[in-house]
């Protein structure tokens, strides 16, 4: 959802070289593994990249006083997860696990990676 985050550019990609499914802190939400089902199914991807940012606004509150702030401007509570997360390879982590377990996902190929705003590096986030 960041634009200092550019993916074609960051991973070296021409325009069409890949489905790119951007939302608020990266996180493999159903919204996003439904994306991923659909891309994988009937458009014929087979891998998957991860691609989270550093200095994410998703690490600077928690879900509990973003639901609250929610439920007090508009009287209830959202029927979804903000998200929000502390440790950004641990939520990289978290978004293999869940693509890699889901039943609609039929390549397991995903890798994960954090791009730093700050210089511009990329590094992959190991899996343990």
């Amino acid at each position: 959802m960041d634009t200092r985050l550019v993916p074609i550019r960051v991973l070296g990609l021409e325009v069409g070289d890949a489905h790119i499914i951007r939302n608020a802190g990266g996180i493999a939400t159903d919204d996003a593994i439904r994306s991923l089902a659909i891309s994988q199914r009937k458009l014929g991807t087979e891998e998957i990249v991860l691609l989270h940012h550093t200095d994410c606004g998703m690490t600077k509150f928690t879900d509990a006083e973003f639901v609250q702030e929610l439920e007090n401007e508009v009287g209830v509570p959202p029927e979804w997860s903000p998200g929000a997360f502390a440790d950004i390879d641990g939520s990289v982590r978290e978004s293999i696990r869940r693509i890699r377990e889901s039943p609609f996902i039929l390549h397991k190929n995903v890798r994960g990676f954090v791009y730093s705003v700050e210089d511009g590096s990329v590094r992959e986030v190991s899996e343990a």
